[in-house]
């Protein structure tokens, strides 16, 4: 068997068993079914193993189709399978709590195994690895309709990460503390510890969106000044996710002119946040691509981030479909793989001085690749989004590394901090007015129908097929 039959063999086992998740995540394909697929692939190969002697390649591809196919269907309902019982009253708290408008929400997981996202009032002192009681009525998540864009399955997307109940209004009861894992009690105290020096230095909203931009996400964030950012198209900065990720390394890459300080640059980056699931997977993709870019040209980037995939639907296949930053941060990527070179062909006439360029490129080509998505799920478009990018992502890296200094150096001084807080602060005003001025322009946003997700389909085959025919030839 020839390397291209391998490497084809390899692209179609992979594809398959994606398809065989997502064709489970809208129809219930029953786990004997799955095996049946299974048990009909390997007597086809043995089949034709024994009467031709050899297996040929187009009987081998549909043997893996199918093969494949069934166990991408197997391991979905594996995952999907529960048998719904009712969580006990004590156990412990298992995420970090997040102080949202008027709630503070938390994972908990009952002594029974059974998982519950909760609710309670806003000043409640409950801490990762706290052992609490919860009092409450439960409820399990279903389809949320606000009638202005298209239905959230919120249970659907909950169960991802195997919550099956929700709690609202609860009363909390810490009974004692220390129960989490060491690791991430570690890193949430040097979270907490770097938000709280940066309210030191800084006042708010100033402070937040400094938060917001290196460690906090959106949830650092006012709630009108995530509104403004909604609208003017730039919330990505502060969604830690594989959107502003994917940008944030290419940024690195271009300052420090090093690999290395990128790969560095994004580790640190996950442990400061505090290691949580969704920006790992969102680095990992990110770092995916730097890795395979500075290996040479024998290590294929697009195949890289196909494995990775693979390997994190292997691990959760419901992030295929329930997870929107698992979908935002593959596209992300795509664009930065496969559209950033064809945007950079058409902008020979910008200058690439401070990567002025690269920042356009980079902003154009995840633009084209999650616009579509983003209309999908959430019903609005921007209408200032690339002019907004265009002026607050050029200034990004150095508010993040100087706002990052200024939190370091003011745990020695806060007078010795000053120059640099003075420096962030006035970063964090720029990005701020613009996201301001353009945010609260009468035509910034508007909202649209969602569209079918035939549509959606079809766009991105447009997208693919442009992409395919732009990619240069080679000659014999």
């Amino acid at each position: 068997m020839d390397q291209k039959t391998n490497t084809n063999s390899i692209f179609i086992f992979i594809f398959g068993f994606i398809l065989g998740i997502l064709f489970s995540s809208f129809v219930f394909i029953a786990p004997l079914v799955s095996v049946l697929v299974v048990v009909i692939s390997m007597a086809l190969f043995i089949v034709e193993k024994i009467w031709s002697k050899e297996i040929n390649k187009e009987v081998l591809f549909l043997a893996l189709a199918l093969l494949s196919f069934g166990l991408g269907a197997l391991r979905y309902s594996v995952k999907d399978f529960h048998e719904a019982s009712i969580p006990l009253s004590i156990g412990v708290v298992i995420s970090e709590p997040e102080q949202k408008e008027s709630v503070t929400r938390f994972v908990f997981q009952a002594n029974n195994g059974e998982k519950v996202l909760v609710s309670t009032d806003l000043y409640n002192p409950v801490q990762y690895g706290d052992k609490v009681e919860i009092k409450g009525k439960l409820q399990k998540p279903g389809v949320i309709d606000d009638g202005a864009s298209r239905p959230f399955d919120y249970g659907k997307y909950l169960s991802k990460d195997n919550i099956y109940f929700t709690m609202s209004f609860a009363k909390v009861e810490i009974l004692s503390h220390g129960h989490g894992n060491f690791l991430k009690q570690a890193l949430f105290k040097i979270k907490g510890n770097f938000i709280g020096k940066t309210k030191e230095i800084l006042a708010e909203p100033y402070a937040g969106l400094l938060s917001g931009l290196i460690i906090a996400g959106k949830e650092a964030m006012p709630k009108d000044i995530l509104e403004e950012f909604k609208r003017a198209g730039v919330i990505h900065i502060v969604v830690l996710s594989g959107y502003n990720i994917t940008i944030i390394a290419e940024f690195m890459k271009t300052i420090f002119r090093s690999i290395k300080f990128s790969v560095v640059g994004i580790i640190l980056f996950v442990i400061m946040t505090g290691g949580e699931a969704t920006v790992v997977r969102a680095a990992l993709m990110v770092l995916t691509v730097i890795l395979a870019k500075g290996l040479g040209r024998n290590f294929s980037a697009p195949r890289a981030l196909l494995v990775v995939a693979f390997l994190m639907l292997l691990h959760n296949p419901k992030i295929l479909v329930f997870d929107p930053s698992f979908q935002l941060s593959f596209l992300a990527t795509c664009g930065l793989i496969f559209v950033t070179p064809i945007v950079e062909r058409y902008l020979t006439r910008v200058p690439d001085k401070w990567g002025l360029r690269a920042i356009i490129s980079v902003t154009l080509a995840t633009q084209i690749t999650v616009l579509p998505f983003l209309i999908y799920s959430t019903g609005n478009i921007s209408l200032v989004s690339l002019p907004a990018n265009i002026l607050i992502l050029l200034f990004i890296p150095y508010t993040m590394l100087i706002g990052f200094i200024a939190v370091l150096v003011a745990h020695l001084s806060l007078v010795i901090a000053l120059p640099f807080s003075y420096i962030a602060h006035i970063l964090l005003a720029w990005i701020l007015g613009v996201s301001h001025s353009l945010g609260n322009l009468s035509f910034a946003s508007i909202a649209v129908s969602s569209p079918s997700p035939l549509l959606v389909v079809i766009i991105y085959l447009v997208i693919i097929t442009f992409v395919w025919r732009s990619q240069p030839r080679r000659t014999a």
